[in-house]
Order: C-alpha cells, then sequence, then structure tokens
C-alpha cells in the first residue's frame, strides 16, 4: 500500500532516477498495447468462428471499453490513494486474470464480463503511467520524450497483429503470449517501487475536477474521443473488412492492414514529438488529423492492391497510405498527452489524464459498436464510412477552435 514515506517528489528524483521511472513506465506502456493489439484482432476472429455477426462482435468488444471508462472516472481518487506505482501493479494484475480467464471460459457473455475487467486493468495503467510519465519530464523536452514513451507503445501495437496473424485464435497460445508480456513489464516495474512521486489530495469532487479540466482543454481533450472510435474500429474490424474484401485467403494481409500502420507509427513519433518541442503544438495536432482524413479516404479506394505483389506501383500506394495514417494516429495521442503535460500539473494532470482516457473509452465503445452495425447493415462500405466520419467532424470542431483561440482569449 502506498504512503506518503515511501513517496519521491519529483524535485528529489535524480536523472538516473527519472531514466529508471521512464523506462519503467514504458514497459508498462509496452504491456497495454501488445495485449490490447492482440486480442482485439483475436477475439474478433474468435467470436467469427463461433458464428457471432459484426455488431455482437462489436458489442462485446465494447465491454473492454467500458472498463477503461469506470476505472477513467474513478481515477483522481484511486492514483493519489495508491500512488503510481501500486495503481500500475494492480492494473498488470487485472491484465494479467483476464488473460488467463479469457481461454478458459470462452462464452459471449463470459468474455463481456473478462473484457470489462481487462479494460479496468488497461484503464490504470494508461492513466497512471502517462500521468507519473508527465510529471517527470521538462516540458522544454516534453515532446521528445512523450515521443520515445509512445514509440514504444506503437511498437507493442505493431506486436500484437504480427503474432496474431500466425496464432490460431481457439487455442491458448494468444493468451499466453499476453501474459509473458505482463510478467516482462512487471520486472521493469519493481525496480521503480521507491520512486513514486507523491500527489496532493483532490481538494474538489472527482465530477468537478473532470469538468473544469475539460473546459480548459476541449480540443486536446475530445482527440482521445476521435482516436478511440477508430482505434477500437481498426483493430476490431480492419483485418476483418480485408478479407471481407480480398478474401478469406487473404486472413495475413487483414492483419497487416493492422501491423503495418503501428510498425509505421513507430518511426514517426519521435520526430512528431521533436516537432512538439519547436512549433504550435495545437497546430501540430491539427495538422496529424487532417493527415490522417486523407489517409482514411484513400484507403478503401486502394484495398484491392491487397491481392497484389508488395512491390506493385498500387500496392505500394496501399501500404504507403497504412504508413501514413498509422503515424497521424500515433502523433495524435503522442501530441495530446504533450499537450496535457505542458497545461496541467499534480492532481490536474490526473484529472486531465483521466478525462483523456475516459473519452477514449467512449469512443472505443462507439467505434466497435457503430462500426460492426454499419457492416452489418451496409456490407464493406460501413467500414469505411464509419471510420471516417469521426475524423472529418473532429477535424472541422478542432480547426474552428484553433482559428478563434485569439478571440476567446481576448
Amino acid at each position: 500500500m502506498y504512503s506518503p514515506s515511501d513517496a519521491c517528489t519529483m524535485i528529489e528524483l535524480s536523472r538516473q532516477q527519472k531514466l529508471r521511472c521512464m523506462l519503467a513506465l514504458i514497459a508498462a506502456m509496452a504491456a497495454v498495447s501488445i495485449t490490447s493489439s492482440l486480442n482485439w484482432p483475436i477475439l474478433s476472429e474468435a467470436l467469427r468462428n463461433q458464428g457471432y455477426s459484426e455488431s455482437m462482435i462489436g458489442t462485446n468488444a465494447a465491454a473492454q471499453f467500458a472498463g477503461i471508462i469506470v476505472v477513467a472516472l474513478i481515477a483522481p481518487r484511486i492514483i493519489p490513494a495508491l500512488g503510481f506505482f501500486w495503481a500500475i501493479v494492480l492494473g498488470l494484475i487485472a491484465v494479467g486474470l483476464s488473460l488467463i480467464a479469457l481461454p478458459l471460459f470462452r462464452g459471449f457473455e463470459t468474455w463481456l464480463v473478462i473484457r470489462f475487467l481487462l479494460g479496468m486493468g488497461n484503464s490504470l495503467l494508461f492513466t497512471a503511467g502517462d500521468t507519473w510519465m508527465n510529471h517527470i519530464v521538462d516540458d522544454r523536452v516534453r515532446g521528445r520524450w512523450m515521443g520515445i514513451y509512445v514509440t514504444v507503445g506503437m511498437a507493442g501495437w505493431a506486436v500484437g497483429p504480427v503474432l496474431g496473424a500466425h496464432l490460431d485464435p481457439d487455442t491458448y497460445w494468444p493468451f499466453v503470449w499476453g501474459l509473458l508480456t505482463v510478467a516482462i513489464a512487471a520486472s521493469f516495474l519493481l525496480p521503480a517501487r521507491k520512486l513514486d512521486i507523491q500527489l496532493s489530495t483532490p481538494k474538489r469532487s472527482v465530477a468537478l475536477g473532470m469538468a473544469t479540466v475539460f473546459l480548459a482543454a476541449p480540443t486536446v481533450l475530445l482527440s482521445s474521443a476521435m482516436f478511440g472510435i477508430v482505434e477500437g474500429a481498426m483493430q476490431s474490424f480492419a483485418h476483418l473488412y480485408t478479407m471481407d474484401v480480398l478474401g478469406t485467403q487473404f486472413r495475413q494481409t487483414g492483419y497487416a492492414v493492422i501491423w503495418v500502420g503501428a510498425v509505421a507509427a513507430i518511426f514517426f513519433q519521435y520526430p512528431i514529438g521533436w516537432l512538439a518541442d519547436m512549433v504550435n503544438r495545437n497546430w501540430l495536432l491539427i495538422f496529424c488529423v487532417l493527415t490522417l482524413m486523407v489517409s482514411l479516404f484513400f484507403f478503401p479506394l486502394l484495398i484491392d492492391a491487397g491481392r497484389d505483389a508488395w512491390w506493385q506501383p498500387r500496392s505500394l500506394a496501399l501500404w504507403g497510405v497504412i504508413s501514413v495514417w498509422g503515424g497521424s494516429m500515433g502523433g495524435i495521442f503522442t501530441v495530446g498527452i504533450t499537450l496535457l503535460g505542458e497545461r496541467f500539473r499534480d492532481v490536474e494532470l490526473v484529472s486531465a489524464n483521466a478525462v483523456f482516457a475516459v473519452l477514449f473509452g467512449v469512443g472505443g465503445l462507439l467505434g466497435p459498436f457503430i462500426t460492426g452495425t454499419a457492416m452489418s447493415t451496409m456490407g464493406p462500405d460501413g467500414f469505411r464510412l464509419s471510420i471516417l466520419a469521426p475524423v472529418v467532424v473532429y477535424g472541422l470542431f478542432a480547426l474552428y477552435r484553433q482559428l478563434t483561440r485569439s478571440r476567446r482569449l481576448a
């Protein structure tokens, strides 16, 4: 249990201690991303193999995001009470127990409960890890460090689909690999136990604190909702959409659509983080959103090229578009959490990250459900329309807010 005597303040941490904390947090981020990116497509495919429709698959995936929302709503109380270290440990335990239970109990209703627990664990890891990381880094290099942090996360998002493409969703092996990831993350986390940071006790109610930070930075925080909608839909249905268009024999191509975007994102995040330390971060966020919008527009126009050899011109264009969308998606996350660290400190930063996680959960809750329903109703066309629409709406909102920023501040 966390106690103030075990915690260090940010000022007391030396450079070496900060690096040890960062290593632990990067490992925790990897655990979130690998387990999520492995389980979403694997569980979706397993449910389809059992005969469930896309809308039912989307409903099942939404349970995981519901868990994210519930924990994020109480994170401003939990994290100051437990401390960052024990909050992350609790998250790892929840994820580990979920990965043990998923292959043992394969009923649709049972998976709703287990995935809810998995979402709760992921939410603790995400909210506590992001907040701890933002407390450690200095603002002048915040973008670069958050770029490194998200780079590892993007690497995890790439590893999951690569593993999933070679693992049978109806066996134990996908979950064994997930448990191995959790164990490795825990081993990296242990040395950071004595390096926790003490936070002040929240003076406002949780609801008021979260409402205050939302009203202070709605554009940044709503980017998380848009990110959640697209990410949840992509992870749950991109491979199924590809197989619907190209044929079930292109299963590995379907998984490649997911992991190629994630691999590309690895190489984009540090440059985007570096840019975030050099240019206006709000305009950089909008640029990433507009780039994502263009990529998602061209993706369905090029998907037929997935049948061709990768060196063919249309195939190169397809994988190039997927790479750009992966990089811009990661960039939205990198710039978003960098802006949160710039604007908020201490318990307000916990509240801001909690709102970020809640909106990501809401988006992720809606994304698979909307896309699954759209695909059940409209066929493959439902996929492309349901992922492009939220990006367009958010992009117009963010652009309007930025163009009228000076007027609101006057």
